[in-house]
């Protein structure tokens, strides 16, 4: 029996959807973390929303990890997302991230930062 590998949390406030990703991730922590995010999604009915996604104590992914979260992006891509912010502290994961999931920059409106507050101040002009 395969353990979830990864902690996370999922906050729906107004119009921000915050993801909170921490530790190393294996699929099936991905496949529930997705659920949950397209679940806070679809409460939305469409509504436009802004995506604040803190990986600042992310550690990495399996493969499959992030072949579902690359498919899974294909479809937030497909929503009413009008920006997202990522906040990361270890440019090396977050360089694997870019490698592993090219659907996450599909978004143009999207900027990085290390920064937790200037991700909110900026996220919260965009929407």
């Amino acid at each position: 029996m395969t353990i979830e590998h990864g902690s996370y949390s999922i906050t729906l406030d107004g119009s921000v959807l915050s993801i909170t990703l921490s530790g190393m991730f294996n699929d099936i922590a991905t496949q529930n973390v997705c659920y949950k995010i397209q679940s806070e999604v679809e409460s939305l009915n469409g509504q436009s929303f802004g995506v604040l996604l803190d990986c600042t104590t992310y550690e990495g992914s399996t493969r499959e990890a992030h072949q579902i979260s690359n498919q899974f992006l294909l479809w937030l891509n497909k929503q009413a997302c009008s920006a997202r912010a990522i906040i990361y502290n270890q440019k090396l994961y977050f360089d694997i991230v870019k490698n592993e999931q090219p659907a996450l920059f599909e978004l143009q409106n999207r900027k990085e930062f290390h920064d937790l507050a200037e991700a909110k101040s900026w996220l919260a002009v965009q929407l």
